[in-house]
């Protein structure tokens, strides 16, 4: 399959790096826009497993898990690198299958610039393209950079 182009997004938020960092992956159940889970209205809460090789992943009212991914890189409080096991069509993907999203989180002027990089969408095969379109769209990165931006403002 042809490479697909990576999604470059980024935001600057009112707080200090360690502060971006642990909202971003400690409070991410807080933040995380319902449009982007499994459970909708139904979503008890989202969970970002603070190692590596730990999951991230989205925890229903009945209590069911539904992974997102695993956690590749765990750099507090600069860089975390999530595998994105979400197909195209929106439903949970083999990690096998899975592309990557690299988050870092940069010092500026005491607030942070949050640079996030979502790449090897060919990995998830068909559809690869029309998820990418997606994330890379207004509804997407941007939403959800934009959400936790507004969730750090209080």
């Amino acid at each position: 399959m042809t490479a697909v182009r990576p999604i470059q997004a980024g935001i600057t938020v009112d707080a200090p790096p360690d502060r971006a960092f642990d909202a971003f992956t400690g409070e991410l159940g807080r933040w995380w826009p319902l449009a982007y889970t499994y459970a909708g209205v139904d979503l008890d809460t989202a969970v970002v497993e603070p190692r590596v090789g730990g999951l991230w992943f989205e925890r229903d009212r009945a209590g069911r898990e539904t992974a997102w991914g695993e956690i590749r890189a765990w750099e507090p409080p600069s860089r975390l690198v999530l595998s994105f096991a979400v197909s195209p069509d929106r439903a949970p993907e083999p990690e096998a299958r899975a592309s990557e999203v690299e988050i870092r989180f940069a010092p500026e002027d005491g607030r942070t610039r949050v640079e996030l990089e979502h790449r090897d969408f060919e990995r998830h095969g068909d559809g690869a393209g029309r998820l990418r379109e997606g994330m890379a769209s207004p509804q997407g990165w941007p939403l959800i950079l934009a959400d936790f931006a507004r969730y750090l403002r209080g």
